[in-house]
């Protein structure tokens, strides 16, 4: 190596390797977790791994030089270390960007691999050398990518990846300098690719509510129910039994000495049915070593299993002895649980907490994966008696140096998540059943491979499999105890994977009547309108979520409205006219659109579009907060609410406007009560309640027609 870190930094010159020099300059960058020697220069295999310092990256990434064209391989190196060691000059664009000029290892990965198709291609087509590349080379080259199929995001990759190579030239031999790159130039810029067809609609889909509704009741019953029973097998598994009138005999006694007693209580043994022949129950010669304390090895060493128990009938469960004390209304989950079925519950224990922590907080998947035990502090106020639960951990997507660029370590979250019980129940089941981990979701709690043995975080493909082992395992239960009521249907959009639980907790609010009446009792805040409290969204690592899911719920309602006033939907009330102009002006500005982020912000911003449907009081909302007698002190309160308190709705407000959708709900109620009033079960008392229900129903529709009817 001709220079040093420093040199090459503040230098334009063209950098020397040897095969000598390490692939990593910088020691401050490597992990201090990593042992291994750091690979050279001269390595066909370059690992990346000391540059991985999150727990929630595997440690595999690697960048194989022999799969390069062999006259570029060089070339490849440079770029492939520059990219590790030296910031790309991405100052010397033209052009404004929000690319960071310091690649991750994941992204020096991938960049590694766009070389390698870039460089495949010249070699195809006899070029050998960078400054072989002309105008023309480009263009072409441009013309089969966009021919691909590749999506308009996959096609700026691939060419953003020659674009760095070229900013690198100055750090390059002459050979090894590209010209810039055609679509770099201010007037070709915008013919390459076309305009970004992007928009800020959430392209990743809500769990369905009836799949993540039953979902979460199971995941909360296997962490507040099933839990004890499961982490006490898990235990006693770990924890054969001493039998002291065993010390003394030799392995082949204690088998012998164990068949005895088989004989003489029973005609059976031990069996189970092994996972490749689910129809044939076999020897459980492990549980049997178990209880004799020996090993499977050191039971087959005794003699042919076959013979040892040729007259025993392996029809008895492997079951621990662990009493059963959890319950599903008061019935116990199971009747024992088997030997070889602890490893799967606790694995399927596993998931259900991760569902449960990643649901109830709202955190990204990967600051869920990266939970620490200890993550969970729990206070009780000493003057209120209330319980607080804190989850402290990293974020990583916001963690940026001075230079914009990611930390790899991510940094402490600001403020802690704010919890609720079942969370930190979560919490708790992790610590217990995977005392020795530093991580609350280590890989190895959800691998059934032994070889998973360092400290890493569970990754997100294996939550989508243990996911979908958890929702049959629950509805074979659910049938087996005959509540199929209970069963978890299959959702529509496809698997349940770790970055649909955020965006469903999102949808729920604003989408389900009452979601933020929900959001309010789950956080701990007294009202139902803390969600537009920019420091509840802070507590509740939510900010980032809220506003563009709730331009979109609005939006979406916006949109029915406006359909169904042009289709001649009367509305009465006080607000109607409110209610009209706001439609017709969400039409003019926003219909058929995409939402940008601007314009999201915009729509929630704008007073006049704060109309909100609810259903529970067959009214819609023009909110106005000088009307709004939801709100008593609205006219003393020195901050603006944003949104109505849906449980305090009062009939004479101001901002109460009715259209024929809400009457429609009315009529669906009526239908309801008529029902159950027709029931032969109903109490008399009850009756006479629902037909004052109707009669109360009956005049909001009454006063509708008959406004409607004046008003024409």
């Amino acid at each position: 190596m001709t220079t040093n870190l420093s040199a090459v930094t503040a230098t334009t010159a063209a950098v020397s390797l040897s095969d000598s020099d390490p692939i990593i300059l910088d020691k401050t960058r490597i992990a201090p977790s990593h042992a291994q020697p750091i690979s050279r220069v001269g390595d066909n295999r370059w690992d990346l791994a000391p540059l991985l310092h999150k727990p929630t990256i595997a440690d595999s990434l690697s960048i194989n030089f022999d799969t390069f064209p062999p006259c570029f391989r060089s070339t490849a190196k440079r770029l492939v270390w520059l990219s590790v060691n030296v910031p790309t000059p991405i100052e010397d664009l033209e052009r404004p960007t929000a690319t960071r000029s310091r690649l991750s290892a994941g992204s020096i990965v991938v960049y590694a691999g766009m070389l390698r198709l870039w460089m495949t291609w010249l070699d195809e087509h006899g070029i050998d050398r960078f400054d072989g590349v002309t105008d023309d080379v480009y263009r072409q080259y441009c013309s089969e990518i966009t021919a691909s199929g590749l999506t308009r995001e996959s096609q700026a990759n691939r060419l953003f990846a020659i674009t760095r190579c070229w900013l690198y030239g100055p750090y390059l031999p002459d050979a090894d300098t590209l010209i810039r790159p055609y679509w770099e130039n201010t007037i070709a810029r915008a013919d390459v690719l076309g305009d970004a067809k992007w928009s800020a609609e959430n392209r990743t889909p809500p769990i369905h509510p009836q799949t993540m509704s039953a979902l979460l009741v199971w995941a909360i019953r296997f962490c507040t129910d099933f839990s004890a029973d499961i982490i006490a097998a898990k235990h006693a598994k770990s924890n054969p039994p001493h039998r002291p009138h065993l010390d003394d005999l030799s392995p082949r006694q204690r088998v012998i000495d164990y068949l005895q007693q088989r004989q003489a209580t029973s005609t059976t043994i031990p069996g189970f049915y092994p996972a490749n022949r689910p129809r044939r129950r076999c020897i459980a010669v492990q549980f049997i070593g178990w209880q004799v304390g020996l090993g499977t090895e050191a039971v087959r060493h005794v003699g042919p299993v076959s013979e040892l128990f040729a007259e025993l009938d392996p029809a008895d469960e492997a079951a621990l002895p662990v009493p059963i004390t959890g319950t599903i209304d008061s019935r116990p989950w199971t009747g024992s649980i088997n030997f070889y079925d602890v490893d799967n519950l606790s694995r399927l224990l596993s998931t259900a907490a991760f569902i449960v922590v990643a649901y109830l907080t709202g955190m990204r998947g990967e600051e869920c994966r990266a939970l620490r035990r200890g993550c969970c502090h729990t206070t009780t106020d000493e003057k209120t008696g209330q319980t607080r639960h804190l989850i402290y951990g990293h974020v990583f997507k916001s963690a940026l140096d001075e230079s914009g660029n990611t930390l790899p370590a991510g940094t402490e979250r600001d403020q802690p998540w704010q919890a609720i019980a079942p969370v930190a129940k979560a919490v708790e089941v992790m610590e217990a059943l995977h005392p020795g981990s530093n991580l609350l979701f280590p890989l190895r709690g959800f691998t059934p491979f032994g070889s998973a043995d360092r400290d890493k975080a569970v990754h997100p493909r294996m939550i989508r499999d243990r996911t979908a082992d958890l929702i049959g395992w629950c509805n074979a239960k659910a049938a087996e105890l005959g509540r199929t009521h209970e069963s978890i249907p299959a959702d529509p959009d496809g698997p349940v994977v770790v970055k649909r639980f955020r965006r469903t907790l999102a949808w729920f609010i604003y989408r389900r009547p009452g979601g933020r009446i929900a959001l309010g009792i789950q956080y701990g805040h007294l009202r139902g309108h803390s969600t537009d409290g920019y420091g509840s969204r802070v507590a509740s690592g939510l900010r980032d979520v809220f506003p563009m899911e709730e331009a979109l719920a609005a939006a979406e309602y916006l949109e029915a409205a406006s359909a169904r006033l042009d289709d001649g939907e009367s509305v009465t009330g006080p607000a109607a006219q409110r209610y009209r102009d706001g439609v017709r002006l969400y039409q003019r500005h926003f219909g058929g659109r995409y939402l940008t982020n601007r314009q999201a912000a915009a729509l929630n911003a704008n007073p006049r579009l704060r109309i909100y449907d609810n259903s529970e009081q067959f009214v819609t909302c023009c909110y106005d907060q000088s009307k709004a007698l939801c709100h008593p002190d609205r006219n003393k309160s020195a901050g603006v609410e944003a949104s109505p308190d849906v449980t305090n709705c009062q009939p004479t407000c101001g901002n109460i406007a009715r259209t024929e959708h809400n009457i429609a709900d009315v009529e669906a109620a009526i239908e309801q009560a008529r029902d159950e009033i027709a029931s032969p079960t109903i109490p008399l008392p009850l009756k006479v309640r629902l037909e004052q229900r109707i009669g109360s129903l009956q005049q909001i529709i009454d006063h509708h027609r008959d406004h409607e009817g004046r008003r024409r």
